[in-house]
């Protein structure tokens, strides 16, 4: 009798759920730890309530490798998106900052890469020898498509031209006429043989008539000391590197590499108001390894993107002279075709390369 009872009980269920239209829900281990699953597209995940497959997100965390030292422009700009994102909740996993310098950012992008193709979690930040060492055969990489994914543009960040206090210097003409007087003599710092910081100064070589001598450095803290110890004279760094230094006096602003005066230091006039015409700008972005899935694109895309929109970012680059320019991974890949060309003409003004 009981065994008549149950074969009717199982039945019933049967009959219920097939009426129903239920199915089995999937266990949680069927998915867990395949993260392959979510970024290769028809191996994802179906959101129950509209049929269409599951938006990828990280489950383990991510490294964001900073290819300079700690304390330049480009660490200042990461760990900031990185607090921002900790602050509101944007991403489920921990984004961990990872400096790896040397090269002009050769060593942490080939680090980047050493990680494989397609890896979903790790980034690197972009700077304008992303460009330049490749151009000038100075890396193993090309900064294109077959080596990168373009995952984020962020801002536009231009630089203020920086004195040690021991020259005297107050303006680009004090520049100017000492270096005529002592041609060869002072010495100008930049991060890397070929970037933006050289590119500017050549630039004012050419357009002064003068012959400002090029050191450079591996990256933007090894820079700042050099500056504040007094062995360079002059440097392009970005207020936020310098602005600290410039208010306790042992660094002083000389002129904005920028369209416009910076609203946190209104009385330094521009390159262009002093009569030169070398307001280059540098860009910063996030780049992948090669064959990431769009989606996963897509989802670091949009992290950023909410970065950008926080009035934390908005304070953060307008108290840095930055302009903020975010670009989806799209047009990002897009923008820096354009960059590459554009690199390749201001190279040219540079010697032996």
């Amino acid at each position: 009798m009981k065994k008549l009872l149950s074969i009717a009980l199982m039945a019933a269920i049967t009959l219920s759920l097939a009426a129903c239209g239920g199915t089995p829900a999937p266990s949680s281990g069927s998915t867990s730890g395949n993260h392959s699953a979510t970024s290769g597209g028809s191996g994802a995940p179906s959101d129950s309530s509209t049929g269409e497959p599951a938006k990828w997100t990280p489950t383990k965390d991510i490294e964001f490798v900073i290819p300079f030292g700690a304390g330049g422009g480009n660490d200042i700009l990461v760990r900031k998106m990185i607090e921002i994102i900790e602050k509101y909740d944007l991403c489920p996993v921990n984004i961990v900052p990872v400096n790896k310098s040397g090269g002009s950012g050769v060593v942490g992008y080939t680090y980047l890469l050493s990680l494989g193709a397609g890896n979903e979690y790790a980034l690197a930040s972009t700077s304008a020898s992303f460009y330049t060492q490749p151009l000038t055969g100075n890396s193993p990489y090309t900064p294109d498509e077959s080596n990168f994914s373009f995952t984020a543009h962020m801002v536009k960040d231009p630089v203020v031209l920086v004195a040690n206090p021991s020259y005297g210097f107050t303006n680009m003409q004090d520049i100017v006429d000492y270096a005529k007087a002592h041609p060869g003599e002072l010495k100008w710092a930049g991060v890397g043989n070929a970037s933006d910081d050289a590119i500017i100064m050549y630039m004012f070589n050419d357009i002064a008539g003068i012959d400002l001598t090029y050191v450079p450095y591996d990256d933007g803290g090894l820079l700042q000391a050099a500056v504040l110890g007094g062995h360079i004279a002059l440097a392009p760094v970005s207020l936020a590197e310098a602005q600290e230094h410039m208010a306790a006096g042992t660094m002083t602003a000389i002129a904005a590499c920028a369209d416009e005066r910076f609203d946190a230091i209104p009385d330094v006039p521009t390159v262009i108001e002093e009569g030169y015409d070398i307001a280059h700008q540098q860009s910063r972005g996030i780049v992948m390894n090669p064959n990431v899935s769009e989606e996963v694109l897509a989802y670091y895309s949009d992290l950023f993107r909410q970065v950008s929109e926080t009035t934390d970012w908005e304070e953060f680059t307008t108290s840095n002279a930055m302009t903020n320019s975010f670009m989806p991974y799209d047009e990002f890949a897009t923008y820096a075709k354009e960059m590459l060309d554009d690199y390749s003409t201001y190279l040219a003004l540079i010697p032996d390369l």
